[in-house]
């Protein structure tokens, strides 16, 4: 027994059409499939759209994650060329013009300095053999030793040992006021006597 979705008549057994209003109640019936079928196709479309779009955007994060993986290689790669080249192979132009200093440079400055007071030249070619801002300072102090050294000696002997003493002070002050400023300049008068820094 059946009755008809539009009107509520009865629609007696064999039949599909109602006899009141006309209603076929296979026609409605496919239609209502064929509408839940587009509904699930549509369903289907959106679903595979939204799941493209997820697909995309992963892939564009995947590379712009790649992307700032290089960029982070190369700048480390970048820092770790720029730190080397402040090692033994900086001219004189990178201390007294731009002002460029070596890794480390702070407590080589000190030794740098320490290099005029005599015997201590020795502490550069001993902790930084390989900073050349280092070195330059330390074979000036050797040349200041020296030369003081064989000045008193020559100057005990005529007795103008006091004038080898002030001259020795104003290059030790000299020589370190250099060392602090991060100058490479060779002490006055005597600073090219054996070595020929270029």
């Amino acid at each position: 027994m059946a009755y008809c979705k539009s009107c509520g008549a009865y629609i007696p057994d064999g039949h599909t059409k109602c006899l009141a209003c006309g209603l076929d109640q296979n026609q409605e019936e496919e239609k209502e499939y064929a509408s839940g079928s587009a509904a699930q196709e549509e369903e289907e479309r959106s679903r595979e759209s939204r799941e493209a779009s997820r697909r995309e955007e992963e892939e564009r994060s995947r590379q712009r994650q790649e992307e700032n993986r290089r960029w982070a290689e190369a700048e480390r790669r970048r820092r770790q060329q720029r730190e080397r080249s402040y090692g033994a192979d900086r001219n004189d132009e990178d201390y007294t013009v731009r002002g460029a200093r070596p890794k480390g440079y702070q407590s080589n400055r000190l030794l740098a300095a320490l290099s005029y007071i005599p015997a201590l030249f020795l502490l550069p070619f001993i902790f930084c053999s390989n900073d050349r801002f280092a070195l330059y300072h330390a074979r000036q102090g050797l040349i200041l030793f020296a030369v003081t050294a064989a000045g008193q000696i020559l100057g005990s002997a005529f007795g103008l040992g006091w004038i080898v003493t002030l001259m020795q002070i104003y290059w030790i002050i000299k020589g370190i006021s250099n060392a602090n400023a991060g100058k490479m300049e060779p002490l006055p008068y005597i600073g090219n006597l054996f070595f020929k820094d270029k």
